[in-house]
């Protein structure tokens, strides 16, 4: 409904899968990304979809600059961990959203078993999981970051559970903790046997409490209400063309579950935040 005959405006759109899918209902829709790649596979991804999202280089404080135009629904997916300042970057978004306009912002989520461990190593040990992200969000910040923004928080929905919670979550962290490790040079030793063990043990009770979830309507499946459909295209070869055609499908089967039940919502492995532009 939000979309339906709006002006759609897809923040760092990588190779162009949410701005196309947008493009079906909403009027216009636009995407943009610093990446040069990206936009060139995104503007075939438009073309094997015979689809009318367009697409351009560019960055956040760039594109608001020269915006001539206001955006009714405006996407912000993976993007608000890797910037400098989410207080800024929100404001330059809201400067060229319409009123009453809506940001969905999309981050990882570290409310939940996955992000316990990653925090509690974080905080404690100054050990980073990962070096791309220069911040870990969660609904507080967002409610935080609102107020200073000209925005309301207006809904707040998890996905990804079985990443926050079940057995992806711990293979994830038992992946990781030795790569950061290494690469932070610490002097402590470390028990990594012990710490996987652990964490494979967790496993059984937090599937659990998933299935519980599931049982009681909780969690609810995600449905993919528009089917993409490509034609080959000429001048792409094989190799690009599976890549393309896996991208665009986005398998979800094995995680396949999304949460607007609080506080459940707060924690899943990803955390969707619809934030409404105030006057």
């Amino acid at each position: 409904d939000e979309l339906a005959g709006r002006r759609m405006l897809d923040v760092g759109c990588g190779a162009g899968r949410l701005s196309i899918m947008g493009a079906h209902v909403a009027a216009e829709s636009i995407g943009f990304d610093f990446s040069e790649t990206a936009i060139m596979i995104a503007e075939l991804n438009a073309r094997a979809t015979a689809c009318n999202a367009r697409f351009l280089v560019s960055d956040i404080a760039t594109f608001c600059q020269q915006a001539t135009s206001q955006y009714d629904v405006v996407t912000l997916v993976g993007v608000l961990e890797h910037v400098e300042d989410p207080l800024t970057t929100l404001r330059e978004l809201h400067g060229i959203m319409s009123p009453g306009g809506v940001l969905v912002v999309s981050c990882p989520n570290f409310v939940n078993a996955r992000g316990f461990s990653y925090m509690t190593l974080l905080t404690l040990l100054h050990l980073p999981m990962s070096l791309a992200d220069l911040r870990q969000i969660d609904v507080m910040d967002m409610e935080a970051w609102c107020a200073e923004t000209g925005f309301a928080l207006e809904r707040t929905v998890g996905a990804i559970y079985r990443f926050g919670w079940d057995e992806k979550a711990a293979e994830d962290m038992i992946k990781r903790l030795p790569l950061a490790v290494r690469d932070s040079r610490l002097d402590i030793s470390f028990d990594f046997e012990s710490y996987a063990a652990w964490q494979r043990k967790m496993v059984r009770p937090n599937h659990q409490l998933l299935t519980w979830l599931e049982a009681q309507g909780v969690l609810k499946p995600i449905s993919r209400d528009l089917p993409v459909n490509m034609e080959r295209i000429e001048g792409v070869d094989d190799q690009l063309w599976e890549r393309m055609v896996q991208y665009m499908a986005e398998d979800i089967s094995s995680d396949p579950y999304y949460c607007d039940v609080m506080p459940f919502a707060t924690m899943g492995g990803e955390g969707i935040y619809l934030l409404r532009k105030l006057a």
